[in-house]
């Protein structure tokens, strides 16, 4: 039986946009704060895997949106970690309102860093256990975002600051959704909600890099943008959104 937990979340101003809904951003630095208080309560706080010499990674975020919290809501947020194999471990959210309808549900792939040499390591049964997760030697074949469209893509550069490296020394994951989404412009972004997202993390961003962000548009029955990080041309993360309007 997976370990669950279960935290409230109240929806402040400072976490929404124009449109006073929880941005994208805000909802993943929320997820990882409640994972991290889950962790706490089974003493694999961030700190105890420090002294071990680990940090946990995350590679990969699906998204499946009814609709975004707004200002001043408060949601139940609920999480517990899946399956595990050597090397990845699998996470989910629950994000509910008031009345137990659905939100948001998110599937996350995490995997363990070494502090030293900052390489991916296998998966200690120590760390892993008090999760109570599955185990598995299959590793699973996640959907990938859609290749960026080069020719009609546009991009915008973004110089890497101090304040967007966090404590693991690299950019912390908002950052990257916030360069992602700011390709998009303003009017489309007040006019459309996100129904579905997958971001994939393929390299780190350190500081003093030029990050560029490029995106493109599909359409077949639903709206979808596709995304790209780059860092001198290497690929960084890659995005593909499903769009529909407000």
């Amino acid at each position: 039986m997976n370990q669950s937990y279960k935290q409230k979340q109240s929806v402040t101003y400072y976490m929404c946009d124009r449109t006073q809904q929880l941005t994208l951003s805000m909802l993943v630095n929320v997820l990882l704060n409640v994972s991290e208080n889950h962790s706490a309560e089974l003493n694999r706080q961030e700190s105890v895997i420090r002294e071990m010499g680990f940090n946990w990674i995350v590679l990969r975020y699906e998204f499946v949106v009814t609709r975004m919290p707004h200002y001043k809501e408060e949601v139940e947020i609920e999480t517990f970690a899946t399956e595990y194999n050597k090397l990845f471990t699998y996470r989910e959210f629950i994000v509910r309102d008031n009345n137990q309808n659905e939100l948001i549900k998110v599937k996350t792939t995490f995997a363990l860093m070494n502090i030293e040499n900052r390489k991916m390591t296998r998966i200690p049964s120590e760390v892993i256990n008090p999760y109570q997760a599955d185990f598995s030697k299959r590793i699973r074949r996640n959907a990938k975002p859609h290749e960026v469209d080069l020719i009609q893509a546009v991009q915008t550069n973004y110089s890497v600051r101090y304040f967007d490296i966090d404590a693991n020394q690299h950019v912390n994951n908002s950052k990257y959704i916030e360069w992602l989404l700011d390709s998009l412009n303003a009017s489309f972004m007040a006019s459309h909600q996100i129904q579905h997202g997958i971001i994939t993390f393929d390299k780190e961003v350190k500081e003093d890099d030029t990050v560029t962000s490029k995106v493109s548009h599909r359409s077949d029955a639903h709206l979808y943008t596709d995304h790209q990080i780059l860092v001198d041309e290497t690929i960084h993360a890659s995005a593909s959104f499903q769009w529909n309007e407000r």
